[in-house]
């Protein structure tokens, strides 16, 4: 078909034009070959410079068609381009418009994991329609020029329309509007995928052939090869994906997945494929590589239909697996904006509100969500589950009071009596939930009948009869709770009937009475528990012997006792309460006895922290490890055998006693070489030095080595792991249990028999026959020669490792040696990271002690190395901490909540485990990291806390020195305003400093006191006035030449003056200057 040309509409054609947008006069472009202006475009539509189209208003189209002629093919066919392309960028800003219901969530989120956005595949189409239109328009300009030079003439438009021979051309592509358009009935995106050519068809019917024929890793290759040809093979990658899941692939499996989802991008089933392959099926460490792959997974499908809340409940999870629980918050909350009555959202949604501490944001929810489930047309169901977790809320908020009232309210209208609104006012008790009206009655609101009693005392589940009666109790309403608890003993408590249904509420309830001191009644709950239940465990006995205990029940508690190791051979808490019970009662045999075999049993925890394992252990780990373990039968019982202590035997080492024996001569030869080269290696003679150095090194490597100084948690400590668990329990309680062993062997005379006095275990003081004392010596001696030699990292390791040995490691004074002999070691290398580490021990461990600034700063002198450490971020946010916690113990309770907020860094212990208190406010602190902020260039930050010192000690030189230093340098930058100010407080300051230091006796204090002044008048140009106090110093040398000082500033204070009288020409006093005090 030709293609038809604009003409000018008549006033008919103008008055039946429809009023739709699309169809108006200004969108349809108009072709003009008349006035043509060339220039850049100035169009936001059109792409780069080109030629601008002339308004239709300033052109109107020739009334006369047949006078149109063309005259420039070339300006036809840019016009036609640009129109093309304004066309083509109308419509991109169409599609480019913001999806609705896309919340801002989501938005934020998918901008933070840089997801790409779904509708860039259409480029590519625009570009291929641009490309063939362009194409057509060269042909038909082609087409056209050969007309005009068959016949020389100008070209008559119509003539060529009427030409039936310019319609015959095949036309590649159909003629496309030009211009902004709306298109009704279908909605624009991607293309469909062309069909697969007839190579790539043969080829995944050869790979579905392996597949099916399980040559799984040839289908593999035959499929990447297919990809390689063409990616965008959906079926290519659905087979891939089912290869590398036979392959237990998972990696590949997954993203095979993803990629096949980017196909069908709007149905969320294909992503959620994805997301659920690698939640429920992949488990470890392949489960969290993959965690990033559900991620993306999961934000595409929400950004595809953000109202699908089971994807974004998959999104959730997965920020929880990740750790962003703040995340996994804020979907949830989307989840119960979107639908008030998802259960399964609130149910998470508490979860990871307790993981995040949280509490108020889940309860608040809870609350609005309640209100819809508690609404007459509420269609969702709310149970006794979701009940159960919104109270458990409240009382995990500490708000048991609430959490009475919550539990009262929702039972009641879970049991259709939510009109029965009274008995909200009544808190003194729980009447409303009696098994019989005898309270109820006394309420004139209740109306005895109306109700069933299963909507009252029998009604109410016993999970929640007993959270009240916990409440009860935590509120101190002994009676109350007791009402509660004793329903579920029954009628009979001797045989009660609800044991065997609800053995883990009986425990609950018998801990929560043990822990609020009511024994007796604890002891009818297990007791209960003893009794109905066929096995019994041994951690339940413990517990009924220490009731009995605390009943002065003695000889019950050591029959309970005794079955309980009888059940559990390593049962370490009943051989305490029995040593203890024994030393109270003043048996102290048998205590030793208990005490002995406990300090074994809990060596025998860490098998490998000594050379010996009793025999016992392994019966104990076979019964440990059986299904009956901690196991004992409550009925028919045995009366318990008389306890016999059980000796442990060593077992055969397992290196050779030869190995031992050469090992030990050697170390010995080390030991004698250690000695004998100690003085003169003190000395400074460098032969004994090595021959000293090679005899601690084998002896330091030995002690390393023997791993009951490094216990295996410590070791992960060291590593960087928490040191919670460090030798967990071990080391406290061993040296309490030394402790009683001394004490009950002080007590043992000769009445004992010697077949049951067993010899008291002895914590050794040395190691190889040389007291920790001396291993210690040697440790930091050696440190010490590392670092001299140049081998810091040697001596950083050495002194590491005598920090983690145990045997020094719980020693304060220890650890005070050791970190100032690394300390040492640091300064002999200087390096200055390591002085600021090992200098911040000593404030955190001696924390309120002038002494410890003062050292930090002394240390960080003597190093002589860049201030980079001195003045870096984490050194100046622990120093302002330090002043926090100095700051937080000397204000008021108004002030301590108005402007601190982790009050947990505020405050330390000491090595007795006691709060540190501050009581007054440090100087050397505040100079400190006043230094610290001046030496950054913070010259206006460090003069608050120059002035808080000030306002502490106003007389102080060094504290005017160095308020006038701060004003004078922060004078000399470049964007401080009104700097004349700045100067002559600074210089206001430094004469005060001058005054108080120049009647000082000592001469160097008064040459300090001329130069600093000088200096200072030198630094802003005023070399005039800093002449006089340069020629002072030079004075003052020469009025006391041989009086020794520790500083001398003589040669500074010549060359200054001579540079000054060089500079301003005056060449014969530099030169005389330099003569008599810079000449050697």
């Amino acid at each position: 078909m030709p293609r038809p040309i604009a003409k000018k509409p008549t006033t008919s054609d103008m008055q039946n034009e429809p009023s739709d947008r699309r169809f108006s006069q200004s969108q349809i472009p108009v072709w003009s070959f008349h006035n043509y202006v060339s220039g850049p475009s100035t169009s936001p539509n059109h792409f780069g410079y080109a030629p601008a189209l002339i308004p239709q208003a300033e052109h109107p189209i020739p009334s006369n068609l047949e006078s149109a002629r063309i005259t420039d093919f070339n300006a036809a066919r840019t016009e036609f381009q640009l129109a093309a392309a304004r066309g083509r960028q109308m419509s991109r800003d169409e599609v480019n418009l913001p999806l609705e219901g896309l919340d801002e969530s989501d938005s934020q989120e998918e901008s933070d994991s840089g997801e790409d956005d779904p509708f860039h595949a259409d480029a590519d189409d625009h570009e291929q329609d641009f490309t063939t239109s362009l194409e057509t328009l060269q042909g038909d300009v082609v087409f056209l020029k050969k007309l005009a030079a068959s016949d020389g003439a100008e070209i008559d438009i119509n003539k060529l329309l009427r030409d039936e021979s310019l319609g015959d051309r095949p036309q590649k592509r159909p003629r496309q509007r030009i211009g902004r358009t709306k298109r009704f009935g279908r909605h624009r995106g991607p293309r469909k995928a062309a069909e697969p050519t007839p190579d790539i068809t043969l080829r995944l019917s050869r790979a579905n052939q392996l597949y099916v024929n399980k040559n799984l890793e040839e289908a593999r290759d035959e499929l990447l090869e297919i990809i390689r040809i063409n990616a965008e093979t959906p079926q290519a990658w659905e087979t891939l994906t089912a290869v590398n899941l036979e392959l237990k692939d998972s990696d590949q499996a997954a993203r095979c997945y993803l990629i096949g989802a980017h196909f069908q991008p709007k149905h969320v089933s294909a992503w959620m494929r994805c997301v659920d392959y690698v939640l429920d099926e992949l488990k470890g460490p392949q489960r969290r590589k993959n965690l990033s792959v559900a991620q993306y997974a999961c934000a595409a499908a929400v950004r595809a239909v953000p109202k699908d809340l089971g994807a974004r409940m998959r999104k959730a999870e997965v920020h929880i697996e990740l750790g962003k629980l703040k995340r996994a918050i804020s979907e949830y909350k989307m989840i119960l904006k979107r639908d008030r009555m998802h259960t399964s959202a609130l149910q998470k949604l508490a979860e990871v509100c307790v993981d995040q501490g949280d509490i108020s944001t889940a309860i608040q929810e809870y609350k609005t969500s309640l209100s819809h489930f508690r609404a007459p047309e509420a269609e969702s169901v709310f149970g006794w589950e979701d009940a159960d977790t919104y109270i458990t809320l409240h009382e995990l908020a500490d708000q048991h009071q609430m959490a009475i009232s919550e539990l009262r309210s929702l039972a009641r209208w879970l049991l259709g009596r939510d009109e029965e609104t009274f008995w909200d006012e009544i808190t003194d008790d729980d009447r409303e939930w009696d098994i019989n009206d005898t309270r109820r009655i006394q309420i004139p609101a209740f109306s005895q009948g109306k109700h069933s009693q299963s909507a009252y005392g029998f009604g109410l589940p016993l999970e929640f009869r007993v959270k009240l009666g916990l409440y009860r109790l935590h509120l101190c309403q002994h009676d109350e709770a007791m009402a509660h608890f004793n329903v579920l003993l029954g009628t009979d408590e001797d045989n009660p009937s609800n044991v065997s249904d609800y053995p883990h509420l009986f425990r609950q309830i018998a801990d929560r009475l043990y822990e609020a001191g009511h024994y007796q009644a604890a002891l009818k709950f297990y007791q209960s528990l003893r009794q109905k239940l066929e096995q019994a465990d041994a951690a339940l006995l413990v517990q009924i012997g220490r009731c009995y205990l605390k009943t002065s029940e003695d000889s019950k508690a050591a029959e309970i006792f005794e079955e309980s190791i009888e059940a559990n051979g390593g049962n370490i808490d009943a051989r305490m309460e029995l040593a203890r019970m024994y030393e109270r009662t003043r048996q102290p045999g048998k205590a030793f006895n208990y005490v002995t075999e406990v300090i074994r049993l809990r060596n025998n925890l860490h098998p490998e922290s000594i050379g010996q394992r009793p025999e016992l252990a392994d019966k104990d780990e076979a019964k440990e490890n059986s299904p009956e373990s901690n196991k004992v039968k409550a009925t028919p019982r045995k009366p318990p055998r008389e306890h016999r202590p059980r000796v442990i035997q060593p077992s055969r080492s397992r290196i050779s006693q030869q190995d031992l024996i050469a090992k030990a001569e050697y170390l010995q030869g080390q030991y004698l070489a250690l000695k004998s080269e100690h003085n003169a290696m003190r000395g400074g003679n460098v032969k004994s030095g090595l021959r000293w150095m090679n005899a601690a090194k084998s002896l330091t490597d030995d002690f390393r080595s023997f791993k009951t100084f490094y216990p295996w948690d410590k070791y992960i400590r060291f590593l960087g792991y928490s040191g919670d668990a460090r030798l967990q329990a071990e080391t406290s309680l061993d040296s309490d249990l030394t402790t009683m062993a001394e004490r009950l062997s002080k007590d043992l005379g000769a009445n004992i028999p010697d077949k049951t006095n067993i010899h008291p275990v002895n914590i050794p003081k040395d190691y190889r026959g040389i007291s920790f004392r001396d291993w210690l010596d040697i440790f930091l001696e050696y440190a010490l020669c590392l670092a001299q030699n140049g081998k810091a990292k040697a001596s950083y390791e050495i002194c590491e490792a005598a920090k983690d040995a145990i045997v020094f490691y719980h020693s304060r004074e220890d650890r005070f040696l050791i970190q100032l002999c690394w300390c040492m070691c640091a300064l002999i290398a200087s390096d200055e990271e390591t002085c600021v580490s090992v200098a911040r021990f000593f404030m955190k461990e001696y924390q309120f002690a002038t002494d410890s600034y003062r050292m930090f700063a002394a240390v960080t002198r003597a190093c002589h190395s860049p201030v980079s450490w001195y003045s870096s971020g984490p050194t100046q946010k622990f120093i302002l901490r330090q002043i926090k916690a100095m700051d937080f113990a000397l204000v008021d309770e108004d002030k301590r909540q108005k402007n601190f907020t982790d009050k947990g860094s505020y405050s330390a212990l000491d090595a007795n485990g006691h709060l540190i208190v501050n009581e007054d406010l440090d100087i050397a602190l505040l100079m400190l990291y006043g230094h610290i902020l001046f030496t950054g260039g913070s010259y206006t930050y460090a003069l608050n806390y120059f002035f808080r010192a000030y306002a502490l000690d106003p007389r102080n030189p060094m504290i005017d020195l160095n308020i006038g230093l701060a004003y004078i340098h922060h004078a000399l930058k470049r964007q401080t305003d009104n700097r004349q100010f700045w100067v002559i407080q600074g210089v206001n300051f430094m004469l005060a400093y001058y005054e108080s230091r120049k009647l000082d006796v000592r001469v160097e204090e008064r040459q300090e006191a001329h130069y600093n002044m000088a200096r200072a008048y030198h630094m802003v140009g005023l070399v005039h006035l800093a002449i006089p106090f340069y020629q002072k110093v030079l004075d003052e040398n020469l009025r006391a030449p041989d009086q020794a000082t520790d500083e001398n500033i003589v040669l500074d204070t010549a060359y200054n003056l001579q540079a000054i009288y060089a500079i301003s020409g005056n060449m014969d006093l530099a030169e005389e200057i330099t003569g008599q005090w810079l000449v050697i």
